[in-house]
């Protein structure tokens, strides 16, 4: 436990904490960038799911970037941890911050006088947010290359603006259009991507990966 401890204490201080400050302009940002005051059902969706579901990429995909860094690396080999461990505890980590994140959105829009079912909404956001997190740190997994990480899930939301012709049951907006039904897809296929992720980076290590 003394050595999990530790090397959460170490990536929150000396990595992700960059990653919280992202996510906090990005929050900051938000009444500045889209319409946040007394919007309804459809209106609030669209800012979630077009904005807050960007959490994602920021507190998920950089799971593997504190490996480039020689002092983690030589922590982690004093603990004798598998990576595995390892990178499941920055994940763990990110979830948090990333539940913890959406529900302020929500909530902040909730004060602003938005009319929507927080819980729902909450719910619809988060799924967004985690399956563009696992994608885009499944593929930085797979290719061990960040840029790649964060532009194929920035695309994909790209793809999106197109509408669900080419994305169906994993479509970035249909709350906007009250269909709940792909946030299932997306959340049950981020989850797997994350696991994904964690678990290539164990079969096949990648030669930034720290042996």
């Amino acid at each position: 436990m003394e050595a999990y401890v530790s090397i959460s204490r170490v990536y929150l201080k000396h990595h992700f904490k960059f990653h919280l400050l992202a996510a906090a302009l990005l929050f900051c940002l938000m009444p500045f960038l889209m319409s946040t005051e007394n919007l309804g059902p459809e209106e609030s969706a669209r800012t979630l799911e077009s904005y807050a579901a960007l959490l994602g990429v920021v507190l998920l995909v950089p799971v593997f970037l504190a490996d480039l860094d020689r002092d983690t690396r030589d922590l982690l080999r004093s603990k004798r941890l598998s990576f595995s461990h390892v990178h499941g505890i920055r994940v763990l980590i990110g979830l948090v911050f990333l539940v913890a994140a959406e529900f302020l959105c929500v909530l902040f829009l909730k004060g602003c006088g938005c009319r929507f079912p927080l819980w729902s909404y909450f719910f619809g956001v988060l799924a967004g947010a985690v399956f563009l997190g696992g994608l885009g740190m499944a593929v930085y997994s797979l290719t061990d290359n960040p840029a790649v990480g964060y532009m194929v899930p920035l695309v994909y939301y790209a793809v999106n603006f197109g509408g669900d012709r080419y994305v169906k049951n994993f479509y970035l907006f249909s709350m906007a259009q009250g269909d709940f039904t792909p946030k299932y897809f997306l959340a049950a296929a981020g989850l797997l991507l994350l696991a994904l992720g964690v678990l290539w980076r164990r079969w096949r290590p990648h030669p930034s990966t720290p042996l």
